[in-house]
């Protein structure tokens, strides 16, 4: 607590220079810039509709993190400040202010000045500058295009320098001072510029909002298209080795005559199972009537031989044989284009012929019988019947044996087909997951192209930039001053701050002690001047009276008290102290006496203070101390020393110390050793020579009692709330002191 008090008390000590010196440093700042340019502040407002926009992906249930949102904010406050963005609008602002400014007289693009200062320092660049149309806006676009084509990786090259060197207004330094930020957590961009000149500060904001926007499409539009472009090329490749894969796979289906392999393989498989079958039948009934017809041709023996030896058996049976055979390549190759009329037809002749053949058999009259009589008409039938099912089934076989090698030829021919269809089909399969695969990315690009647009075109401007009439509130001089102002105010707290620790000055109670370890008792102003010089008796009386209260806490009962004045350099105001402390005891009624070296006879300091024994209370007689003060002064350390009979046997002993003067490693060593001296004895500082507001430490508060006084001794207490009354010391008493 005791350091808040000593700072507080600090800055009251210094508050004129703490008033003046920063006033007088801040006026002459003030009076120096005045003349200094004004700044103006433009601003605008752009609504981007990124986040809460309505576009394609939204409308499509696709949702965007937090994270995201933030990523695409940032990349709009990346562009709208990225060098290349500042760039174009350093050299689009050189044009306009080229083309449009005035050497005489300020307009909406810049002020006369800043003009002729641009334009005479880019005489290189003189020729660039087109103002041969009428329409000033077709002269700032050829401009800046004679700009650009001008523009080399060059430092000598004056337009490759328009946005490095320091180009006022234009180049990278001041355009970086645009300042952008986001509104809170809404899609609004905010940016202002502030300069000198009201019209280059708006004209920049201006170019800047459609730099920015053209920016912003160029990157998005620029990096969808690449990849719109680079889809549809592999999309155009893919396509094509899908066509080439499909026509492969047809014509290879055309060569090999199949339509449905899956099906078709299914119906040979079919054809052959019934072929088997079929086989299998009819070579059954070959054997079985090949047996029966061999049976009875043992039982009519020459009769058989005779019927096969004739001429009409032979043709009718050569005819049915090859009859049969028609008719059974008719069944078994149903492929083959053989109409029912042709089927019915051949089913006519074999019954023509089979009749004919039975009908050239019974002319054979003599075979109706035999030797001995016995009619062979019914063997002979039944014989011929097993001829003819022995010649159908004997022609069947030789078809379907034909047809077995039509169905290991099919065999053969379908059984490479299936792998190499397969083969073949796979690869149309890949080349068309490729294909969709590509064209579903393409399709996600055009759509994140179209969100784009939709986006590029919700980047509208809320608040248009404006012409700034009024210079901003705080102009650079305004803040100039305000920081001289502060600068000094800190300078000043600190060079006195730096002042008061390092001084060894005991000009304070703090001071004092801290630097000798001791308490003060007491404290003395000097001899004040001007209006408070009619104080300086009553300050003196107020600092006795405070002292001898303060050591009349000290005196013993029933004896004589002793009080000792020592100092460690001569001058430093013992014999004062000793003459007002004897008054202020006197008028309480004590018998005071005063005992001091300068006024015994003796001239030598240290045979004053050997004359002097303490010691021996038989030279002093008791009863005549009692109720008596006795204050001695003695010589100062430097000149003498004293002893610790001196020091130990009195009531108190008091170190009277200059204020004004430096307390020096050697008082302080002298005052350590008359401490240690007096032992027991109270041993305190009493302050001579202070100013008042260090008397005021140690005596409370010291007139004029006026009410500023009373509140800043208050408030240097830390009576923050208290409602203290001061005693009123009575003026009529002091009046004429």
């Amino acid at each position: 607590m005791k350091y808040i008090t000593y700072f507080i008390k600090f800055f009251y000590r210094i508050r004129f220079w703490l008033i003046i010196a920063p006033i007088i440093v801040a006026s002459l700042v003030y009076w120096k810039t005045n003349n200094t340019p004004r700044d103006y502040t433009t601003t605008c407002s752009i609504y981007t509709g990124i986040i809460t926009g309505v576009n394609i992906l939204s409308e499509s249930g696709i949702s965007t993190t937090s994270y995201t949102q933030g990523s695409m904010m940032d990349n709009l406050l990346n562009i709208i400040t990225a060098d290349q963005t500042l760039k174009q609008v350093s050299l689009r602002l050189y044009a306009r202010i080229m083309v449009y400014g005035d050497p005489h007289k300020d307009n909406i693009y810049t002020k006369a000045s800043n003009y002729r200062n641009l334009y005479n320092h880019g005489i290189p660049i003189h020729n660039l500058i087109d103002k041969k149309s009428d329409n000033d806006s077709i002269n700032e676009q050829r401009t800046y295009e004679k700009l650009l084509a001008y523009e080399t990786n060059d430092p000598t090259n004056y337009v490759y320098g328009i946005y490095q060197w320091n180009l006022p207004y234009v180049n990278r330094e001041t355009l970086k001072k645009i300042y952008v930020k986001r509104l809170g957590n809404s899609d609004v961009l905010e940016v202002s510029y502030t300069t000198n000149d009201p019209g280059i500060a708006y004209q920049t904001v201006l170019i800047l909002i459609d730099e920015f926007n053209k920016q912003y499409q160029e990157l998005r539009f620029g990096e969808t298209n690449n990849v719109i472009k680079h889809f549809r090329h592999e999309l155009d490749s893919i396509g094509k080795e899908l066509k080439i894969s499909e026509d492969s796979l047809t014509k290879y289906r055309v060569e090999k005559q199949v339509i449905n392999y899956d099906e078709e393989t299914k119906h040979v498989a079919a054809l052959n199972r019934d072929y088997e079958l079929q086989y299998w039948e009819t070579l059954n009934n070959y054997n079985s009537t090949d047996s029966l017809k061999r049976e009875l041709e043992k039982r009519m023996q020459l009769y058989t031989e005779i019927i096969q030896n004739n001429n009409s058996f032979i043709l009718l049976n050569s005819k049915i044989s090859e009859i049969n055979e028609k008719l059974a390549m008719a069944k078994y190759y149903t492929s083959d284009a053989v109409s029912k009329v042709t089927i019915d037809s051949l089913q006519c002749e074999l019954d023509k012929n089979e009749t004919a053949l039975t009908e050239a058999v019974h002319k054979i009259g003599y075979l109706k019988y035999s030797k001995e009589g016995i009619s062979n008409e019914n063997m002979i039938e039944e014989w011929l019947k097993q001829v003819l099912a022995y010649k159908k089934a004997q022609a069947e076989l030789i078809v379907l044996n034909k047809r077995k090698i039509h169905m290991a030829q099919k065999y053969i021919h379908f059984a490479p087909i299936g792998s190499t269809l397969t083969r073949k089909e796979r690869m149309v399969n890949i080349n068309e997951r490729r294909y969709l695969a590509i064209l579903d990315a393409l399709n996600t690009a055009l759509l994140k192209q179209k969100s784009i647009q939709m986006n590029s075109a919700s980047l509208k401007l809320m608040n248009a930039p404006y012409y700034p009439l009024v210079p901003s509130a705080l102009g650079k001089h305004k803040l100039l001053t305000i920081g001289a102002y502060l600068a000094t105010l800190i300078f000043t707290i600190f060079f006195f701050l730096i002042i008061e620790i390092l001084d060894h000055t005991l000009h304070n109670l703090f001071k004092a002690e801290q630097l000798t370890g001791c308490k003060v008792l007491g404290a003395f102003t000097r001899q004040l001047s001007l209006a408070a010089r009619r104080y300086n008796k009553v300050y003196t009386t107020l600092s006795a009276q405070n002292l001898c209260n303060s050591a009349t806490t000290y005196f013993k009962p029933d004896q004589s008290n002793i009080i000792n004045l020592i100092s460690n350099e001569p001058g430093e105001g013992k014999s004062y102290i000793m003459e007002q402390m004897a008054q202020q005891f006197m008028e309480r009624g004590y018998d005071v006496t005063q005992l001091s070296w300068q006024n015994e006879p003796q001239t030598d300091a240290q045979a004053f203070i050997q004359s002097l024994n303490m010691s021996d209370p038989d030279d002093l007689e008791k009863n005549s101390l009692k109720e008596k003060i006795v204050i001695v002064e003695y010589p100062s350390l430097k000149e003498a020393a004293l002893t610790a009979n001196i020091l130990q046997n009195v009531s108190l002993n008091l170190q009277v110390v200059d204020s004004k003067r430096t307390w020096k490693n050697t008082d302080q060593q002298r005052f350590e050793r008359t401490k240690e001296m007096c032992h027991k004895t109270p041993l305190f500082l009493v302050l001579n020579y202070t100013k008042r507001d260090a008397a005021e430490d140690v005596n409370g508060l010291m007139p004029p009692y006026s009410f500023l006084r009373k509140l800043l001794y208050q408030l240097s207490q830390l009576g923050l709330t208290a409602n203290d009354k001061t005693t009123q010391i009575s003026k009529d008493k002091h009046r004429n002191d």
